[in-house]
């Protein structure tokens, strides 16, 4: 019977096929995750890193000269796809072993610590704490009022607490996301920095910060001002040293990232990090 794209019985009969391609695709998806898995075993007992650029592009070249030309670009981005997740995967394995500390996530204001904590946290499949809501347990009050209430010295003694506290409480295996003043706090001793753990600046534009709170609307410090965007990037100005300093390693986000591609990032970071040991 010809094609009739008028025939829905014929339509469900192509999804039906699509259903029974995708069937037969699944099992050879499964055992290339397990095979990457093996190969990051390998790699783990020889120290080496997971990415080779070289033969990503030999995998690509190949996959590109063997189908037809109109489905050749569509092929190399399905296939590139698929690396990059193998290639997660092998950094997640490698992590499991070699990451005997917590990842603090530091950087300032609506950097998307908390958002990318959480879902590296579940790649990891360990904990997520953050110091803000911890604060906000610790005192019964939102940060934003008890800052408000108290004034910064205060909050900032409030907050150096609550750091000590989960230093001294939680599990060495875990992320964390620092608040934004968390590295600068004046009652932080370096060695209070160190025992959060592996220190992770995550280094992004401070418009794309700013817009970021611009939506959720001002903290205290930058209510009152004249000129919100200026205070802000005055303040973020100063931290950069600071962040800077109180590093392990930095991920770099010059632009807004997907989630699972920031994630995959910030994996190559921390491979590249416990790799250098």
């Amino acid at each position: 019977m010809p094609d009739d794209p008028h025939n829905p019985a014929q339509l469900d009969t192509l999804r039906g096929e699509i259903d029974a391609i995708d069937a037969e695709l699944l099992p050879a998806f499964i055992r290339r995750m397990r095979t990457a898995e093996q190969i990051a075993d390998f790699k783990l007992a020889a120290n080496v890193p997971v990415s080779r650029p070289g033969r990503e592009h030999i995998i690509l070249d190949k996959i590109r000269a063997s189908v037809p030309t109109e489905f050749a670009d569509d092929a190399v981005r399905f296939f590139r796809t698929i690396i990059a997740i193998s290639c997660s995967r092998q950094r997640i394995r490698i992590l499991s072993t070699k990451l005997d500390r917590r990842v603090a996530l530091c950087g300032i204001k609506h950097c998307g610590k908390s958002c990318l904590g959480i879902a590296l946290a579940k790649a990891l499949n360990v904990p997520f704490f953050d110091t803000d809501e911890l604060l906000e347990a610790d005192a019964g009050k939102p940060v934003r009022a008890l800052y408000k209430e108290v004034g910064e010295t205060r909050f900032r003694e409030l907050e150096a607490e609550t750091v000590r506290g989960f230093v001294a409480s939680a599990s060495q295996r875990a992320v964390v996301a620092l608040g934004g003043g968390v590295v600068s706090n004046p009652f932080l001793t370096p060695d209070d920095l160190h025992a959060l753990g592996l220190i992770v600046w995550m280094d992004v534009p401070v418009p794309t910060a700013f817009e970021r709170m611009a939506r959720e609307g001002f903290p205290p410090f930058l209510a009152d001002k004249a000129d919100p965007f200026g205070e802000f990037n005055r303040i973020c100005d100063a931290r950069r040293p600071v962040f800077r300093a109180a590093a392990d390693a930095v991920l770099e986000l010059p632009q807004v990232l997907p989630v699972e591609e920031a994630v995959d990032r910030m994996l190559t970071v921390l491979e590249t990090k416990v790799n250098s040991k």
